[in-house]
């Protein structure tokens, strides 16, 4: 989840659904900090920028499952760029 989402946010932990968007970076962060994060970059391999590209095009608009533990922002992402679904956050949780 980011900022710049606010209560679409919120709805995708209510409802347990969200919406692929696309939308531009600086939209969404506003002044914001932001980084680029490939921290799996040695552990896995990352698809050709161009494939995963277009897998996140062909999702825009749909509605996917959403669930913290297991089916969040960050598992999306890493799904788009290695073929993995993973997320450290709650991993880090799980184990704090």
């Amino acid at each position: 989840e980011v900022a710049g989402a606010g209560a679409a946010s919120i709805m995708s932990t209510l409802t347990e659904k969200a919406i692929v968007k696309k939308e531009l970076l600086c939209d969404v962060v506003g002044r914001d900090k932001y980084q680029v994060n490939n921290k799996h970059d040695d552990k896995y391999s990352p698809l050709p920028p161009s494939k995963i590209v277009q897998r996140a095009e062909e999702l825009v608009g749909q509605e996917l499952p959403y669930s913290l533990p297991c089916e969040n922002c960050e598992h999306f992402v890493n799904e788009l760029r290695y073929g993995v679904p993973r997320s450290d956050q709650v991993r880090d949780v799980v184990v704090a």
